[in-house]
């Protein structure tokens, strides 16, 4: 009877263990705790990798997302330098060359890291033009602050009240797990969610998997969103009658995985609370499209 009962014992083991795992990684481990976040700010802030361009009296501050850097920003960059002053950074653990490091912060601290650039810039209240991740964290500024003056999201803007698709469930859950694993094994992960889960084909026809990046130092964020989500921590968008900050939405239009929902937009358009412009191409029309993309952002820039 004993060993029967070690037997089931041992079975039930293995084939939970991963559950466990899984369970230990996102409720027992973090990021550093506020209060070392806060004497570290300075630091972090200092050491971001960044790029600024032109000298134009108003500035604009580009943020990436997944699995970009601040290198994506280049054909925006070259186009607004000649009458702004183009400020941007590649997000901690996203940069092109593997520094060994792997930051691990929360939502909460990344958005503190981005207002810490934007004062260290001294260059009073700013435009921000953010893509992917960098949309999300961003949305913040949608509500009236003292940082941001105008805000321009890429693609990725909010689905309201409504469910998030299941496609969307699925790739951000996969890619929350590859940040729990050993580095080889989160890898395999990431580019099977790309490959086979989102499909790249579905997010934007322009790229391919070649394009990829699947390096586990950038999956974090997700990491955060779904611990938010299972510690029921999550905070709630800004609700599209709080938004206080002149808004334009731009989104690619030629793909089947969407990151916002129509009866967002339809808010907006009813509330009078920001514009919205659809563009050829997909998740990456800055990049498909960026002479068309830099026109209607200029002109909003101008009319705004």
């Amino acid at each position: 009877m004993k060993k029967i009962i070690m037997i089931i014992s041992l079975t039930v083991l293995v084939v939970f263990s991963p559950v466990l795992y899984l369970i230990y990684k996102f409720a027992f481990t973090g990021p550093i705790s506020d209060d070392e976040f806060q004497k570290k700010l300075p630091s972090i802030v200092k050491n971001l990798e960044t790029k600024v361009e032109g000298n134009g009296k108003e500035t604009l501050v580009f943020i990436h997302g997944y699995p970009d850097s601040l290198e994506m920003w280049d054909k925006q960059a070259e186009y607004f330098k000649k009458e702004y002053t183009v400020a941007r950074f590649t997000l901690p653990g996203f940069e092109l060359k593997d520094n060994g490091e792997r930051p691990h912060y929360s939502i909460k601290q990344i958005r503190m890291i981005i207002d810490g650039y934007i004062k260290s810039l001294e260059r009073g209240k700013v435009t921000v033009i953010a893509h992917d991740w960098g949309a999300f964290y961003a949305s913040q500024y949608l509500k009236q602050n003292d940082l941001v003056d105008r805000v321009v999201l890429f693609d990725v803007g909010s689905f309201g009240e409504e469910k998030q698709p299941v496609i969307n469930v699925k790739y951000t859950f996969a890619l929350a797990v590859a940040w729990t694993l050993p580095e080889l094994l989160g890898e395999k992960l990431a580019l099977y969610t790309a490959d086979k889960i989102l499909g790249f084909p579905n997010v934007d026809s322009n790229k391919t998997i070649e394009d990829f990046r699947p390096d586990t130092r950038m999956t974090y964020p997700y990491w955060h969103l779904w611990n938010s989500i299972l510690t029921k921590r999550i905070s709630k968008a800004t609700p599209v009658e709080e938004y206080g900050t002149p808004f334009l939405f731009i989104y690619g239009k030629d793909k089947s995985v969407w990151f916002h929902a129509e009866s967002w937009v339809k808010d907006l358009h009813d509330k009078n609370k920001g514009q919205v412009e659809a563009v050829p191409g997909g998740h990456w029309f800055m990049l498909s499209s960026p002479d068309l993309v830099n026109q209607k952002v200029a002109a909003w820039l101008e009319a705004n």
